[in-house]
């Protein structure tokens, strides 16, 4: 059984070897790919931790009011992670990550608070659960423009930006 367990693993791990060759490869190649890939899996972890602090928050307050305290807390710590993950630790350039945080909390506020509104009028009856649907599905359409924002301003990490600070 033993034996069996080590023929197996070894294919196992020379894939994984495989695999992870070719992803430092593709990382090396595709840089933005990656980086777009990598924001992808923190913008959806975000919106899910967003949906779950305003779900909780949501049982003594109002949906937008739950919604606004969701957002600065889900903004503020995804912004660090997308600094540690998609940009590697690229140091910020401190005054464009509060600028940028503050923009994002401002224009996600206004426009998570309007498609709530809107929801409210056309379906009066929306359960918790639909609001904090219809605020994450809203929150995809603005996280392009974030990634954006981020790569090229808060991170720049090219080596004409690095070589002008």
């Amino acid at each position: 059984m033993a034996g069996g367990a080590l023929a197996i693993g070894a294919p196992a791990t020379a894939l994984q070897a495989d695999l992870a060759s070719l992803a430092a490869r593709l990382r090396v190649r595709y840089p933005l790919l990656t980086q777009l890939a990598r924001y992808a899996v923190v913008g959806g972890l975000g919106t899910v931790v967003n949906a779950v602090i305003y779900l909780v928050l949501r049982d003594f307050l109002d949906a937008v009011p739950a919604n606004l305290v969701a957002l600065v807390l889900s903004t503020a710590v995804s912004t660090e992670v997308n600094r540690r993950f998609t940009f590697q630790g690229a140091e910020a350039h401190r005054w464009r990550a509060y600028v940028q945080d503050g923009g994002t909390v401002l224009f996600y506020a206004f426009y998570s608070s309007l498609v709530l509104v809107l929801l409210d009028q056309v379906i009066p009856a929306a359960t918790e659960w639909e609001e904090a649907l219809a605020v994450a599905l809203a929150s995809v359409l603005g996280g392009l423009l974030r990634f954006l924002v981020l790569r090229y301003w808060v991170f720049d990490t090219r080596p004409e930006a690095a070589s002008a600070s």
